[in-house]
Protein backbone atom coordinates (compact mmCIF):
# COMPACT_ATOMS: atom_id res chain seq x y z
CA UNK A 1 0.00 0.00 0.00
CA UNK A 2 1.59 3.25 -1.09
CA UNK A 3 1.65 6.11 1.36
CA UNK A 4 -0.89 8.93 1.06
CA UNK A 5 0.64 12.44 1.06
CA UNK A 6 0.30 14.06 4.49
CA UNK A 7 -1.36 17.17 3.06
CA UNK A 8 -3.93 15.01 1.26
CA UNK A 9 -4.72 13.20 4.49
CA UNK A 10 -5.21 16.48 6.38
CA UNK A 11 -7.48 17.86 3.67
CA UNK A 12 -9.39 14.60 3.68
CA UNK A 13 -10.12 14.93 7.41
CA UNK A 14 -11.43 18.44 6.93
CA UNK A 15 -13.72 17.39 4.07
CA UNK A 16 -15.03 14.26 5.73
CA UNK A 17 -15.87 14.96 9.36
CA UNK A 18 -14.85 18.43 10.43
CA UNK A 19 -15.67 17.72 14.07
CA UNK A 20 -14.49 14.12 14.25
CA UNK A 21 -11.14 14.89 15.80
CA UNK A 22 -8.11 13.09 17.12
CA UNK A 23 -5.90 14.33 19.92
CA UNK A 24 -2.99 16.62 19.20
CA UNK A 25 0.19 15.41 20.90
CA UNK A 26 2.24 18.57 20.33
CA UNK A 27 3.94 19.93 23.42
CA UNK A 28 4.45 23.63 23.98
CA UNK A 29 6.66 25.59 26.34
CA UNK A 30 5.08 28.29 28.50
CA UNK A 31 7.24 30.90 30.25
CA UNK A 32 6.19 31.30 33.89
CA UNK A 33 9.05 33.50 35.11
CA UNK A 34 12.19 35.15 33.74
CA UNK A 35 15.15 36.91 35.32
CA UNK A 36 14.65 35.50 38.81
CA UNK A 37 17.37 34.17 41.08
CA UNK A 38 15.52 31.91 43.50
CA UNK A 39 12.24 30.03 43.79
CA UNK A 40 10.72 27.05 45.62
CA UNK A 41 9.16 23.97 44.07
CA UNK A 42 7.56 21.00 45.72
CA UNK A 43 6.35 17.59 44.70
CA UNK A 44 6.70 13.90 45.27
CA UNK A 45 9.38 11.92 43.48
CA UNK A 46 10.66 14.86 41.42
CA UNK A 47 13.31 13.74 38.93
CA UNK A 48 16.03 16.33 38.34
CA UNK A 49 18.56 16.21 35.51
CA UNK A 50 21.10 18.79 34.37
CA UNK A 51 23.02 19.12 31.12
CA UNK A 52 26.14 17.91 32.96
CA UNK A 53 24.48 14.47 33.27
CA UNK A 54 23.89 14.79 36.99
CA UNK A 55 20.58 13.37 38.19
CA UNK A 56 18.67 13.26 41.47
CA UNK A 57 15.26 12.31 42.85
CA UNK A 58 13.83 14.67 45.46
CA UNK A 59 10.55 15.07 47.32
CA UNK A 60 9.03 17.78 49.47
CA UNK A 61 9.70 21.50 49.12
CA UNK A 62 13.03 22.38 47.54
CA UNK A 63 14.67 25.77 47.06
CA UNK A 64 16.22 26.50 43.69
CA UNK A 65 18.84 29.26 43.44
CA UNK A 66 21.08 30.66 40.72
CA UNK A 67 24.80 30.16 41.26
CA UNK A 68 27.62 31.49 39.11
CA UNK A 69 27.55 31.09 35.34
CA UNK A 70 25.15 28.35 34.29
CA UNK A 71 25.14 26.58 37.65
CA UNK A 72 21.94 26.25 39.65
CA UNK A 73 21.37 24.82 43.11
CA UNK A 74 18.36 22.56 43.74
CA UNK A 75 17.81 21.00 47.14
CA UNK A 76 21.42 21.68 48.06
CA UNK A 77 22.82 19.96 44.96
CA UNK A 78 24.52 21.78 42.08
CA UNK A 79 23.42 21.21 38.47
CA UNK A 80 24.29 22.83 35.16
CA UNK A 81 21.42 24.54 33.35
CA UNK A 82 19.17 23.83 31.66
CA UNK A 83 17.82 21.88 34.61
CA UNK A 84 14.85 19.64 33.91
CA UNK A 85 12.39 18.58 36.62
CA UNK A 86 9.73 15.97 35.92
CA UNK A 87 7.38 14.12 38.21
CA UNK A 88 4.70 11.45 38.13
CA UNK A 89 2.34 13.95 39.76
CA UNK A 90 1.76 17.71 39.74
CA UNK A 91 4.56 20.11 40.66
CA UNK A 92 3.84 23.01 42.99
CA UNK A 93 5.51 26.15 41.69
CA UNK A 94 5.06 29.40 43.60
CA UNK A 95 1.93 28.06 45.26
CA UNK A 96 0.24 26.83 42.05
CA UNK A 97 0.05 23.26 40.78
CA UNK A 98 1.11 22.36 37.25
CA UNK A 99 1.26 19.20 35.19
CA UNK A 100 4.02 18.56 32.69
CA UNK A 101 7.75 19.19 32.98
CA UNK A 102 9.66 22.20 34.29
CA UNK A 103 12.85 23.53 32.71
CA UNK A 104 15.13 26.11 34.33
CA UNK A 105 17.27 27.93 31.75
CA UNK A 106 20.02 30.47 32.22
CA UNK A 107 19.01 34.07 31.50
CA UNK A 108 20.11 37.62 32.24
CA UNK A 109 20.03 38.35 35.97
CA UNK A 110 19.06 34.81 36.91
CA UNK A 111 17.13 32.05 35.21
CA UNK A 112 13.97 31.47 33.21
CA UNK A 113 11.29 28.95 34.22
CA UNK A 114 9.19 27.22 31.58
CA UNK A 115 6.46 24.61 31.80
CA UNK A 116 6.61 22.02 28.99
CA UNK A 117 3.14 20.61 28.54
CA UNK A 118 0.89 18.85 26.04
CA UNK A 119 -1.21 21.41 24.20
CA UNK A 120 -4.53 19.82 25.21
CA UNK A 121 -3.45 19.83 28.86
CA UNK A 122 -2.29 23.43 28.42
CA UNK A 123 -5.79 24.39 27.30
CA UNK A 124 -7.20 23.01 30.56
CA UNK A 125 -5.22 25.74 32.34
CA UNK A 126 -6.33 28.45 29.91
CA UNK A 127 -10.04 28.23 29.09
CA UNK A 128 -11.50 29.06 32.50
CA UNK A 129 -9.06 31.98 32.79
CA UNK A 130 -10.17 33.36 29.41
CA UNK A 131 -13.93 32.63 29.38
CA UNK A 132 -16.42 31.74 32.11
CA UNK A 133 -17.22 28.01 31.67
CA UNK A 134 -20.83 28.82 32.53
CA UNK A 135 -21.10 30.59 29.17
CA UNK A 136 -23.32 29.01 26.49
CA UNK A 137 -21.53 25.82 25.51
CA UNK A 138 -21.22 26.54 21.78
CA UNK A 139 -19.46 29.82 22.59
CA UNK A 140 -17.14 27.94 24.96
CA UNK A 141 -16.27 25.47 22.19
CA UNK A 142 -15.47 28.34 19.84
CA UNK A 143 -13.20 29.80 22.52
CA UNK A 144 -11.37 26.47 22.86
CA UNK A 145 -10.73 26.22 19.12
CA UNK A 146 -9.38 29.78 19.04
CA UNK A 147 -7.17 29.25 22.09
CA UNK A 148 -5.76 26.07 20.54
CA UNK A 149 -5.20 27.83 17.21
CA UNK A 150 -3.49 30.75 18.94
CA UNK A 151 -1.14 28.36 20.73
CA UNK A 152 -0.27 26.59 17.47
CA UNK A 153 0.32 29.82 15.54
CA UNK A 154 2.27 31.51 18.34
CA UNK A 155 5.08 28.96 18.42
CA UNK A 156 8.40 30.60 19.41
CA UNK A 157 6.65 33.88 20.22
CA UNK A 158 9.06 34.17 23.13
CA UNK A 159 12.26 33.18 21.38
CA UNK A 160 12.98 29.55 22.06
CA UNK A 161 9.70 29.30 23.98
CA UNK A 162 6.19 29.36 22.57
CA UNK A 163 4.06 31.42 24.95
CA UNK A 164 3.97 33.23 28.26
CA UNK A 165 1.30 32.73 30.93
CA UNK A 166 -0.12 36.29 30.90
CA UNK A 167 -2.57 38.36 28.86
CA UNK A 168 0.29 39.09 26.42
CA UNK A 169 -0.36 35.61 25.04
CA UNK A 170 -3.12 33.71 26.85
CA UNK A 171 -3.70 33.60 30.59
CA UNK A 172 -2.51 30.19 31.82
CA UNK A 173 -3.02 29.14 35.44
CA UNK A 174 -2.25 25.44 35.43
CA UNK A 175 -4.35 23.04 37.47
CA UNK A 176 -6.13 25.81 39.41
CA UNK A 177 -8.02 26.68 36.21
CA UNK A 178 -9.25 23.13 35.50
CA UNK A 179 -13.01 22.91 35.10
CA UNK A 180 -15.23 19.97 34.12
CA UNK A 181 -17.31 21.95 31.62
CA UNK A 182 -14.23 23.45 30.00
CA UNK A 183 -12.71 19.96 29.88
CA UNK A 184 -15.77 18.73 28.01
CA UNK A 185 -15.43 21.54 25.46
CA UNK A 186 -11.76 20.63 25.01
CA UNK A 187 -12.60 16.95 24.48
CA UNK A 188 -15.40 17.66 22.02
CA UNK A 189 -13.10 19.83 19.89
CA UNK A 190 -9.98 17.72 20.45
CA UNK A 191 -7.21 18.77 18.09
CA UNK A 192 -9.37 21.18 16.09
CA UNK A 193 -7.98 24.53 14.97
CA UNK A 194 -9.14 27.26 12.62
CA UNK A 195 -7.52 27.15 9.17
CA UNK A 196 -7.20 29.55 6.26
CA UNK A 197 -6.34 27.96 2.91
CA UNK A 198 -5.07 24.88 4.71
CA UNK A 199 -2.70 26.65 7.12
CA UNK A 200 -3.45 27.62 10.74
CA UNK A 201 -5.28 30.95 10.75
CA UNK A 202 -4.16 34.08 12.59
CA UNK A 203 -6.79 34.41 15.29
CA UNK A 204 -7.62 37.03 17.87
CA UNK A 205 -10.31 37.36 20.51
CA UNK A 206 -11.34 39.94 23.09
CA UNK A 207 -13.94 40.44 25.80
CA UNK A 208 -16.44 42.80 24.18
CA UNK A 209 -16.49 44.63 20.83
CA UNK A 210 -19.01 47.22 21.97
CA UNK A 211 -21.14 46.39 18.91
CA UNK A 212 -18.64 46.18 16.04
CA UNK A 213 -15.36 44.32 15.52
CA UNK A 214 -12.44 45.89 13.67
CA UNK A 215 -9.37 44.81 11.68
CA UNK A 216 -5.78 44.14 12.82
CA UNK A 217 -4.45 46.97 10.62
CA UNK A 218 -6.77 49.45 12.33
CA UNK A 219 -5.39 48.47 15.73
CA UNK A 220 -1.73 47.59 15.19
CA UNK A 221 -1.05 49.16 11.79
CA UNK A 222 1.02 47.34 9.23
CA UNK A 223 0.14 46.18 5.73
CA UNK A 224 -3.02 44.89 4.14
CA UNK A 225 -5.82 43.55 6.27
CA UNK A 226 -6.26 39.82 6.75
CA UNK A 227 -9.18 38.84 4.46
CA UNK A 228 -11.17 37.10 7.19
CA UNK A 229 -10.66 39.82 9.80
CA UNK A 230 -12.59 42.81 8.52
CA UNK A 231 -14.62 45.47 10.35
CA UNK A 232 -18.23 44.38 10.83
CA UNK A 233 -21.22 44.75 13.09
CA UNK A 234 -22.18 42.18 15.70
CA UNK A 235 -25.33 40.32 14.58
CA UNK A 236 -27.14 40.84 17.90
CA UNK A 237 -27.35 43.52 20.54
CA UNK A 238 -26.15 42.40 23.95
CA UNK A 239 -25.26 43.96 27.27
CA UNK A 240 -22.10 43.01 29.13
CA UNK A 241 -20.13 44.40 32.03
CA UNK A 242 -17.96 46.48 29.68
CA UNK A 243 -20.39 47.06 26.82
CA UNK A 244 -20.39 50.69 27.96
CA UNK A 245 -17.99 52.35 30.37
CA UNK A 246 -16.70 55.75 31.41
CA UNK A 247 -13.72 57.28 33.16
CA UNK A 248 -12.89 60.70 34.59
CA UNK A 249 -9.26 61.66 35.17
CA UNK A 250 -7.67 64.90 36.40
CA UNK A 251 -5.80 66.51 33.54
CA UNK A 252 -2.67 66.48 35.73
CA UNK A 253 -2.89 62.67 36.01
CA UNK A 254 -3.27 62.35 32.23
CA UNK A 255 -0.22 64.56 31.71
CA UNK A 256 1.83 62.46 34.14
CA UNK A 257 0.88 59.25 32.37
CA UNK A 258 1.64 60.74 28.95
CA UNK A 259 5.07 61.89 30.09
CA UNK A 260 5.77 58.48 31.60
CA UNK A 261 4.95 57.12 28.14
CA UNK A 262 7.38 59.52 26.44
CA UNK A 263 4.85 62.17 25.34
CA UNK A 264 6.10 65.59 26.45
CA UNK A 265 3.99 68.62 25.43
CA UNK A 266 4.15 70.77 28.58
CA UNK A 267 0.90 71.78 30.27
CA UNK A 268 -1.85 69.71 28.68
CA UNK A 269 -4.34 71.86 26.76
CA UNK A 270 -6.50 69.35 24.85
CA UNK A 271 -6.88 65.85 23.47
CA UNK A 272 -8.49 65.77 20.03
CA UNK A 273 -9.63 62.71 18.00
CA UNK A 274 -8.33 63.15 14.45
CA UNK A 275 -9.40 59.98 12.66
CA UNK A 276 -11.67 57.03 13.39
CA UNK A 277 -11.89 53.67 11.62
CA UNK A 278 -15.00 52.14 10.07
CA UNK A 279 -16.24 51.04 13.49
CA UNK A 280 -15.70 54.39 15.20
CA UNK A 281 -12.50 53.46 17.03
CA UNK A 282 -9.91 56.21 17.43
CA UNK A 283 -7.07 55.67 14.96
CA UNK A 284 -5.13 58.88 15.64
CA UNK A 285 -5.46 61.74 18.08
CA UNK A 286 -3.72 65.01 18.80
CA UNK A 287 -2.14 65.74 22.15
CA UNK A 288 -1.80 69.51 22.41
CA UNK A 289 0.18 71.24 25.15
CA UNK A 290 1.83 74.52 26.09
CA UNK A 291 5.14 73.49 24.51
CA UNK A 292 4.05 71.52 21.49
CA UNK A 293 1.69 69.09 19.81
CA UNK A 294 2.05 65.39 19.11
CA UNK A 295 -0.08 62.94 17.15
CA UNK A 296 -0.37 59.43 18.57
CA UNK A 297 -2.55 56.42 17.88
CA UNK A 298 -5.64 55.65 19.90
CA UNK A 299 -4.05 52.29 20.70
CA UNK A 300 -0.96 54.00 22.18
CA UNK A 301 -3.14 56.39 24.19
CA UNK A 302 -5.05 53.45 25.65
CA UNK A 303 -1.84 51.67 26.63
CA UNK A 304 -0.35 54.80 28.19
CA UNK A 305 -3.41 55.65 30.28
CA UNK A 306 -4.01 51.99 31.11
CA UNK A 307 -6.14 49.29 29.50
CA UNK A 308 -8.07 48.92 32.75
CA UNK A 309 -9.15 52.57 32.51
CA UNK A 310 -9.49 53.10 28.76
CA UNK A 311 -10.95 49.67 28.04
CA UNK A 312 -10.98 50.06 24.26
CA UNK A 313 -10.23 52.63 21.56
CA UNK A 314 -13.97 52.95 20.89
CA UNK A 315 -14.30 56.09 22.99
CA UNK A 316 -15.33 59.75 22.92
CA UNK A 317 -14.45 62.74 25.05
CA UNK A 318 -17.16 64.46 27.06
CA UNK A 319 -20.18 62.78 25.46
CA UNK A 320 -21.70 59.44 24.48
CA UNK A 321 -23.18 59.40 20.98
CA UNK A 322 -25.74 56.83 19.84
CA UNK A 323 -24.15 53.65 18.48
CA UNK A 324 -25.31 50.49 16.77
CA UNK A 325 -27.14 48.95 19.71
CA UNK A 326 -29.26 52.09 20.09
CA UNK A 327 -29.92 52.26 16.34
CA UNK A 328 -30.63 48.65 15.40
CA UNK A 329 -34.27 49.36 14.63
CA UNK A 330 -33.29 50.71 11.21
CA UNK A 331 -30.91 47.84 10.40
CA UNK A 332 -31.66 44.52 8.65
CA UNK A 333 -33.00 41.87 10.99
CA UNK A 334 -30.81 38.90 11.85
CA UNK A 335 -32.25 35.38 11.57
CA UNK A 336 -32.36 33.64 14.93
CA UNK A 337 -31.84 29.92 14.97
CA UNK A 338 -33.91 27.38 16.80
CA UNK A 339 -32.10 26.10 19.88
CA UNK A 340 -29.53 23.46 19.07
CA UNK A 341 -30.47 20.01 20.40
CA UNK A 342 -28.35 18.48 23.09
CA UNK A 343 -25.22 16.94 21.61
CA UNK A 344 -25.19 13.18 21.86
CA UNK A 345 -23.41 10.70 19.61
CA UNK A 346 -25.33 9.94 16.43
CA UNK A 347 -25.97 6.23 16.65
CA UNK A 348 -26.18 4.67 13.21
CA UNK A 349 -25.82 1.19 14.60
CA UNK A 350 -28.76 -0.22 12.62
CA UNK A 351 -27.41 -2.11 9.59
CA UNK A 352 -28.30 -0.53 6.28
CA UNK A 353 -27.63 -1.36 2.64
CA UNK A 354 -25.34 1.02 0.74
CA UNK A 355 -24.85 0.74 -3.01
CA UNK A 356 -21.26 -0.41 -3.64
CA UNK A 357 -21.43 -0.16 -7.44
CA UNK A 358 -19.54 3.15 -7.47
CA UNK A 359 -16.68 1.93 -5.28
CA UNK A 360 -13.26 2.38 -6.97
CA UNK A 361 -10.84 -0.49 -7.60
CA UNK A 362 -7.76 0.92 -5.88
CA UNK A 363 -7.61 -0.26 -2.27
CA UNK A 364 -6.65 3.12 -0.81
CA UNK A 365 -9.38 4.84 -2.78
CA UNK A 366 -11.85 2.21 -1.58
CA UNK A 367 -11.07 3.08 2.05
CA UNK A 368 -11.49 6.80 1.36
CA UNK A 369 -14.73 6.18 -0.55
CA UNK A 370 -16.08 4.07 2.31
CA UNK A 371 -15.19 6.77 4.84
CA UNK A 372 -17.09 9.33 2.77
CA UNK A 373 -20.07 6.98 2.84
CA UNK A 374 -19.83 6.89 6.66
CA UNK A 375 -18.80 3.24 6.69
CA UNK A 376 -15.74 4.29 8.71
CA UNK A 377 -15.19 7.19 11.09
CA UNK A 378 -12.16 9.44 10.72
CA UNK A 379 -10.61 7.83 13.78
CA UNK A 380 -10.98 4.43 12.12
CA UNK A 381 -9.41 5.87 8.98
CA UNK A 382 -6.42 6.98 11.05
CA UNK A 383 -6.06 3.43 12.34
CA UNK A 384 -6.32 1.99 8.83
CA UNK A 385 -3.66 4.33 7.46
CA UNK A 386 -1.33 3.31 10.28
CA UNK A 387 -1.83 -0.42 9.53
CA UNK A 388 -1.49 -0.78 5.74
CA UNK A 389 -0.92 -4.55 5.95
CA UNK A 390 -4.48 -5.01 7.26
CA UNK A 391 -6.22 -3.06 4.52
CA UNK A 392 -7.95 -6.13 3.03
CA UNK A 393 -9.63 -6.96 6.33
CA UNK A 394 -10.81 -3.36 6.71
CA UNK A 395 -12.25 -3.39 3.19
CA UNK A 396 -14.16 -6.55 4.09
CA UNK A 397 -15.40 -4.90 7.28
CA UNK A 398 -16.62 -1.86 5.35
CA UNK A 399 -18.29 -4.08 2.77
CA UNK A 400 -20.07 -6.01 5.50
CA UNK A 401 -21.35 -2.74 6.97
CA UNK A 402 -22.56 -1.57 3.56
CA UNK A 403 -24.43 -4.85 2.98
CA UNK A 404 -26.06 -4.78 6.41
CA UNK A 405 -24.11 -7.74 7.79
CA UNK A 406 -22.43 -5.53 10.43
CA UNK A 407 -23.80 -2.45 12.26
CA UNK A 408 -22.77 0.99 11.10
CA UNK A 409 -20.29 2.90 13.32
CA UNK A 410 -21.34 5.54 15.86
CA UNK A 411 -20.61 9.00 14.48
CA UNK A 412 -19.50 11.69 16.96
CA UNK A 413 -21.72 14.55 18.01
CA UNK A 414 -21.87 17.20 15.34
CA UNK A 415 -20.83 14.90 12.49
CA UNK A 416 -22.73 15.56 9.26
CA UNK A 417 -25.28 12.91 8.33
CA UNK A 418 -24.72 12.90 4.57
CA UNK A 419 -22.19 13.78 1.90
CA UNK A 420 -23.67 17.20 1.18
CA UNK A 421 -23.20 18.21 4.80
CA UNK A 422 -19.69 16.78 4.73
CA UNK A 423 -18.91 18.98 1.75
CA UNK A 424 -19.68 22.00 3.90
CA UNK A 425 -23.14 22.95 2.66
CA UNK A 426 -25.12 24.94 5.18
CA UNK A 427 -28.64 26.24 4.73
CA UNK A 428 -27.92 28.99 7.24
CA UNK A 429 -26.76 32.16 5.54
CA UNK A 430 -24.50 34.45 7.53
CA UNK A 431 -26.21 37.84 7.93
CA UNK A 432 -24.62 41.02 6.68
CA UNK A 433 -25.38 44.14 8.70
CA UNK A 434 -24.32 47.50 7.34
CA UNK A 435 -23.81 50.27 9.83
CA UNK A 436 -21.81 53.51 9.64
CA UNK A 437 -21.15 55.03 13.09
CA UNK A 438 -21.10 58.77 13.66
CA UNK A 439 -19.19 59.42 16.87
CA UNK A 440 -18.12 62.74 18.30
CA UNK A 441 -14.81 64.33 17.33
CA UNK A 442 -15.06 66.83 20.20
CA UNK A 443 -11.85 67.43 22.20
CA UNK A 444 -11.21 66.84 25.86
CA UNK A 445 -10.40 70.09 27.61
CA UNK A 446 -10.54 71.56 31.07
CA UNK A 447 -9.37 70.27 34.43
CA UNK A 448 -10.97 66.82 34.06
CA UNK A 449 -10.74 64.46 31.11
CA UNK A 450 -14.05 62.62 30.76
CA UNK A 451 -13.95 59.52 28.56
CA UNK A 452 -17.04 57.58 27.44
CA UNK A 453 -16.37 54.26 25.78
CA UNK A 454 -17.75 50.96 24.59
CA UNK A 455 -16.39 47.43 24.67
CA UNK A 456 -13.27 45.94 26.20
CA UNK A 457 -10.13 44.80 24.41
CA UNK A 458 -8.56 45.41 21.02
CA UNK A 459 -11.76 44.62 19.14
CA UNK A 460 -10.23 42.22 16.59
CA UNK A 461 -11.65 38.76 15.84
CA UNK A 462 -14.12 37.08 18.14
CA UNK A 463 -15.94 39.11 20.75
CA UNK A 464 -16.57 36.81 23.69
CA UNK A 465 -19.75 38.59 24.74
CA UNK A 466 -20.90 38.64 21.14
CA UNK A 467 -20.24 34.91 20.80
CA UNK A 468 -22.24 34.23 23.97
CA UNK A 469 -25.18 36.20 22.52
CA UNK A 470 -25.01 34.16 19.30
CA UNK A 471 -24.88 30.87 21.19
CA UNK A 472 -27.84 31.95 23.32
CA UNK A 473 -29.77 32.51 20.06
CA UNK A 474 -29.03 28.96 18.93
CA UNK A 475 -25.93 29.50 16.81
CA UNK A 476 -23.49 26.59 16.69
CA UNK A 477 -19.77 26.79 17.33
CA UNK A 478 -19.13 26.52 13.57
CA UNK A 479 -21.56 29.34 12.79
CA UNK A 480 -20.02 31.60 15.43
CA UNK A 481 -16.53 31.05 14.04
CA UNK A 482 -17.85 31.42 10.51
CA UNK A 483 -19.26 34.84 11.35
CA UNK A 484 -16.14 36.26 12.95
CA UNK A 485 -13.68 34.48 10.61
CA UNK A 486 -15.51 34.09 7.27
CA UNK A 487 -13.87 31.78 4.75
CA UNK A 488 -11.91 29.82 7.34
CA UNK A 489 -12.40 26.10 7.96
CA UNK A 490 -12.13 23.97 11.07
CA UNK A 491 -9.80 20.99 10.93
CA UNK A 492 -6.79 19.31 12.46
Amino acid sequence: MKKLPALYICLLFILLLPFDAYAVTKEISVVLDNGISRVSVSGRGMKLSGTDGKEAVLSGTRRIEKRSGTEISAGGQIFRMPLKISSDGPINYNGSLYNGTFVFKNSANGFKVTNIIDIEEYLRGVIKAEMDPRSPFEALKAQVILARTFAVVSGSKHGEDDLCDSWHCQVYKGISAHDSTADRAIRETSGLILRWKGAPASVYYHADSGGMVTSPANVWGGGADIPYLRPKAEPFAYSGRSSTWEAALPVSAVRSKLEAGGIYVGELISLVPLKRDETGRVLTMEVRGSSGTKVISGYKFRNIIGAGIVKSTLFEFGTRSPYINEQRGSLPSVPALSPKPAETPISTGTPENIDLSGMPEDKEEKIIWMTKKRLFTTLELMEILSRPDDIDSYIEKGTARAEGRLPMPDLPAGAPADDSAAAGEDTFRMPEIRYVPNLSMAPAAGTTVKIYGRGSGHGVGLSQNGAKAMAAKGWTCAQILGYYFPGTTTGQ
